[in-house]
Parts: C-alpha cells; structure tokens; sequence
C-alpha cells in the first residue's frame, strides 16, 4: 500500500504500474486459451497422421540411371544432400512404375534402392505426418501463439510508456520552470 500512498510517487507512475499488473495478468488469463489452442492443433493434426497413415505406404524403388552430377560454380563444388533419379517400383498391385525420385546423396548410382512413399493412388508423395511431429506443431503453435500475445502487450506497454515520459517530461520542464523562474528555462 506504501507505493499508492508515497506522495513521491507520481500519478503516471501509478498508470505504468497498473499497466504492467494489467499487462502480467492478461498474459497469464492467456495460457488455458494457449493451452486449449494447442491441444486443438495436436487433435487436428494427429487425426491427420492416422488419416496418411491409413493412406501411404513405403515401397523400395530402384535406380535404374546414375543422377546427373550438380553444376558447380566457381572453385567451390556445391554439397549434394540428394539427387533426382530415374527409378523403378511396384505399385500395390504388384504392376511396375518408372519416375523420377528423390535419393540420399551417394545413392544414385543404378542399382542403388531407397524408400519412397505413394499415397493410395500411387502417386509419390511424402512421409505421413507422425504422432511426435503432430504434438510438436501443437506445442510450437501453442508457444508461438501465446509469444504473439505477450509481443503485443510489451509493444502496447511501450507505446504508453513513451506516452507516458513525455507527460512526465512536460510535467518536470513546468515544474522546474515554475521553481527555477522563466530565465531557467532558456
């Protein structure tokens, strides 16, 4: 009660901390919102994982010509990390297909297998999302989005804290001009 009551402490200052009180107690009314968001996106998410799951399946494809060596510019060599190659591999039901796939570096030469994915068309397609990668986006949008919040209360505070020092500035520069005499001021 000290600090409402200390008549050192000026009326802006009791603004700045009210603003600060309101500024922490928002961000904490904040987290079961965060936290219902975030479990939101893991249900939406892992019910996606079961839905690829269901519908992708891995296959063995190999390669059947060597992947085309990168241009390099300069002195420097650019650092393959994969390759696009000709491959061949077995759909579902059992018939061949030949594509471009994408292989580790280093196993693009003809002969070499690397696992691709195929959705239930048959068509390529990535990894299904799994039940870690599902809780590890809710996690991120949770964080994120509670971090969003708290950037906007800490731009807000700044914007009346600016507002704030200027009223305190004009306070103070009246003030002195009122002690010191209007010749002080010049």
């Amino acid at each position: 009660m000290g600090f409402l009551s200390n008549p050192l402490v000026r009326r802006t200052d009791r603004v700045e901390g009210l603003l600060v009180g309101i500024a922490v107690v928002v961000s904490l009314v904040a987290l079961p919102f965060v936290i219902m968001l975030a479990k939101a996106d893991v249900s939406h998410e892992t019910a996606a994982s079961d839905a690829q799951l269901k519908t992708r399946h891995q296959v063995t494809a190999t390669v059947v010509a060597t992947a085309p060596k990168p241009a390099s510019v300069g002195d420097s060599a650019p650092i393959a990390h994969s390759s696009r190659v000709t491959a061949t591999w077995r759909l579902a039901n059992g018939s061949p297909q030949t594509g471009v796939v994408t292989v580790p570096a280093g196993a693009g030469n003809p002969g070499s297998q690397a696992p691709i994915w195929l959705d239930s068309d048959g068509k390529q397609t990535t990894a299904p999302l799994t039940h870690a990668d599902a809780v590890t986006n809710g996690v991120l949008v949770g964080t994120f989005t509670w971090l969003c919040a708290i950037g906007v209360l800490a731009g807000g505070f700044w914007i009346a804290r600016r507002v704030l020092d200027r009223h305190r500035s004009a306070r103070w520069a009246a003030e002195w001009a009122q002690f010191a005499g209007p010749e002080a001021v010049r």
